[in-house]
């Protein structure tokens, strides 16, 4: 009788253990929110600018090899047309997965919002990885 009342209430202690442990505060890179909100403003106003140096001044070199001024050309294209020039940025939100720090961000564009990903590495000060999200975009592929 013992076992059979034990069992069921381990397991709720071991599952709130673990959902306890999961939802600690997600580890930020180098950079202030301030400071990433300025980074991504950079990128969207060099976007709408037409000017890859701008666009890619705080990626790591990584990134810049594997972003080449033909694809941000075509990036910028499409995002003109599905959705407009850039307005302003918004509050970001933080989460971590395999050691970066994924700040998501609700972007103002003329037609429609935009979720941007920016990528860093946790601790790092540099732009790893960047994704625009939205459904005229969705719609545009």
């Amino acid at each position: 009788m013992l076992k059979t009342k034990l069992f069921p209430i381990l397991s709720i202690l071991v599952t709130l253990t673990l959902l306890v442990s999961g939802c600690g505060t997600p580890d930020p890179a180098a950079l202030s929110e301030d400071q990433v909100k300025a980074v991504t403003e950079n990128i969207l106003l060099a976007i709408d600018a037409g000017d890859y140096a701008a666009f890619t001044r705080d990626f790591s070199d990584e990134m810049v090899t594997a972003f080449p001024e033909a694809q941000f050309t075509q990036l910028a294209g499409m995002l003109h047309t599905a959705s407009g020039n850039y307005v302003s940025v918004g509050e970001l939100n933080l989460s971590n997965k395999q050691g970066y720090a994924l700040y998501r961000i609700i972007c103002k564009y003329e037609k429609e919002d935009v979720v941007v990903t920016v990528v860093i590495e946790i601790g790092g000060d540099k732009v790893d990885g960047l994704f625009f999200d939205s459904p005229n975009l969705r719609n545009s592929q």
